[in-house]
């Protein structure tokens, strides 16, 4: 038997003028409100149509499934972080390097800008489903933020290839935080951050 395709999981188009943008934010909005308080599996597309205010035939214009949705979710997300740490990185130029990895891996750590209920329900229908093809990106872009930091570092860095190390952090750092965030939210995450940004120093600076 030939095997049932999955649900798309990319936006159907982009919305240009102003009314189309406006739609998607009401989408977006709702299916964060609705995820946040209810979980994956009350996310009808018919419920996040009603409650943006919009009609599901409008919904299926830009999303074709609420994958496609979660993932412009996550990306919008991912987009602000990255700006975030690359400003509090630039901010940390001139305090020390394991003040600066501390902003780094707390930043990371804390998710700001986003529901900590909302994160992990896009966490486990996005990065750890099919979806997660749709993401491509985010992780490169993020460990150049990073191998820039290293470079900028001095004799505090004492890895010799910052790239790798870059590459490294970011893709253990992420690990991280993605299973405190799903498997335990239980855990103090300024506390993680914490030892997490202890770990890696120590590996950076040779300690």
């Amino acid at each position: 038997m030939p095997r049932a395709e999955r649900p798309r999981a990319a936006a159907r188009k982009t919305p240009r003028q102003e009314r189309a943008v406006a739609t998607v934010d009401a989408i977006l909005e709702a299916t964060a409100r609705i995820l946040a308080k209810d979980g994956w599996a009350k996310a009808t597309t018919n419920r996040i149509a009603e409650a943006a205010g919009v009609s599901v035939g409008s919904l299926y214009q830009y999303f074709p499934s609420k994958d496609a949705i979660a993932v412009e979710m996550l990306k919008r997300y991912r987009e602000r972080l990255l700006a975030t740490v690359a400003q509090k990185l630039s901010d940390a130029e001139h305090v020390t390097f394991e003040s600066a990895m501390g902003t780094l891996l707390s930043t990371l750590f804390a998710a700001e800008g986003i529901d900590p209920k909302l994160h992990r329900v896009l966490i486990e229908q996005v990065l750890r489903t099919h979806a997660r093809g749709e993401m491509q990106g985010f992780e490169d872009r993020l460990e150049g933020v990073v191998a820039l930091a290293l470079e900028g570092a001095g004799p505090s860095v004492r890895v010799p290839n910052h790239k790798l190390a870059a590459t490294l952090v970011v893709r253990t750092v992420l690990s991280l935080v993605h299973a405190v965030v799903v498997d335990r939210p239980d855990l103090d995450r300024a506390e993680v951050a914490a030892e997490v940004t202890r770990m890696v120093t120590g590996y950076l600076s040779g300690a």
